[in-house]
C-alpha cells in the first residue's frame, strides 16, 4: 500500500483570514471585525520554525457618544517560534511571540484604553492551532487562534482566529 507523502519543510509562506475579538473588559470598546495575516518563516526542523507575521484588522470603536460612527485599524507585527508534531496529514502546534502594535486613530482615549498622544505597544502572543496537509505536500490549510497583550494600551487583551492557506518551499 501507498504510504501519504510526507509534508515538505523548508521555508514558507502563509496567508490567512479570518476576525479579532478584544477581551472584556476591552469588548464593550471595540467590536468584533474582520482580520488579515501574511506568515512568512522556516521550518528548522519537522518540529520547530521560526517565522515573521504581519496583520491587520478594522474595528468599529463602540465608545459612548460623541463620536458615533468612529473606527480604528490595529496593526501588529512580530516574530515568533512554533513547536509541533505531526500524525498523518495533521499537524498540532503550540506558538508564541513577541512584536510591535500601532492604532491608527485616538478614538480610544475617550474610554482611557490609550493615553492622549499614544499610538504604539509591545504585544505578546501565544497560540495553538492545526492543519491538514493537502494532497500536494507543499500546501497545507490551517487553524489558529492567538491570544495577544499589548500592555502600552492599558494591557488590552484579544484574540486573533484565522484560517489560512501555507505553502513550503521545499523538499525535505
Amino acid at each position: 500500500p501507498a504510504s501519504a507523502r510526507p509534508a515538505s519543510t523548508g521555508f514558507f509562506a502563509e496567508g490567512g483570514l479570518g476576525a479579532v475579538a478584544f477581551l472584556p473588559s476591552d469588548s464593550r470598546d471595540a467590536a468584533v471585525r474582520p482580520a488579515l495575516q501574511v506568515r512568512v518563516g522556516r521550518d528548522l526542523f519537522s518540529f520547530l520554525s521560526l517565522g515573521v507575521y504581519l496583520a491587520a484588522s478594522s474595528h468599529e470603536a463602540t465608545v459612548p457618544p460623541p463620536p458615533a460612527g468612529q473606527w480604528f485599524q490595529l496593526y501588529r507585527g512580530g516574530a515568533d517560534a512554533r513547536l509541533g508534531g505531526r500524525i498523518g496529514r495533521i499537524a498540532l502546534f503550540l506558538e508564541g511571540g513577541i512584536g510591535a502594535s500601532m492604532m491608527s486613530s485616538n478614538v480610544l482615549e475617550k474610554v482611557k484604553i490609550l493615553d492622549p498622544g499614544e499610538r504604539t505597544s509591545i504585544t505578546f502572543h501565544a497560540g495553538a492551532g492545526g492543519e491538514y496537509q493537502l494532497e500536494n505536500r507543499h500546501y497545507a490549510i490551517g487553524l489558529g487562534v492567538d491570544a495577544f497583550l499589548m500592555p502600552q494600551f492599558s494591557n488590552i487583551r484579544a484574540l486573533d482566529t484565522r484560517l489560512y492557506l501555507r505553502y513550503t518551499y521545499g523538499g525535505g
